[in-house]
């Protein structure tokens, strides 16, 4: 559901950075189609629209059809790695949907909190809307891929965490 309502200059150079790929991607391109992404991968497109419908694949943009960042190649091929690896495919998109059902409030209340925190407080204090939409695009581009690494890193710790539970025969 969209909102209507027109966007503060801000709220509209933080959705153009939202567009742009990832900060912290070294290969940064301009969104993928499916097919496109399919062609990079060597993925059918039907098996990349699976992964999509089971969160494994997050459409950036969805104007005038869905389009993935280009680093979602690199993740498409780590998922079939894992495959490759003896992880059941059936297993995998389980885990890419529960992974998905658990991430989306994260998400969610992360952004709330830098709207809360961030933008409330570079709006209050900005000496003009120009100004506003510079911080707040820099306070973005700084703390995604921050966010990035904090989530991933606390991710990694817990699978190192649990594998050595696991192989130490512990019990939780």
């Amino acid at each position: 559901m969209t909102d209507d309502r027109p966007l503060d200059p801000w709220d509209r150079a933080l959705l153009d950075a939202l567009d742009q790929p990832f900060v912290d991607d070294d290969r940064p391109g301009d969104p993928l189609t499916l097919d496109e992404l399919a062609e990079r991968t060597g993925i059918s497109p039907v098996l990349l629209e699976m992964l999509a419908r089971e969160g494994f694949l997050v459409a950036r943009s969805q104007d005038p059809e869905p389009r993935y960042d280009p680093a979602d190649a690199d993740a498409v091929a780590a998922g079939f790695e894992l495959v490759e690896a003896g992880l059941p495919l059936a297993e995998l998109l389980d885990l890419a949907r529960r992974t998905d059902e658990a991430m989306r409030p994260i998400a969610a209340q992360a952004v709330e909190v830098f709207a809360r925190f961030v933008r409330d407080s570079v709006e209050a204090t900005a000496s003009s809307e120009e100004e506003a939409a510079r911080r707040l695009v820099e306070a973005f581009r700084r703390m995604l891929p921050a966010t990035g690494r904090l989530v991933g890193h606390h991710f990694r710790t817990l699978l190192v965490a649990e594998a050595h539970r696991r192989l130490a025969g512990e019990e939780r």
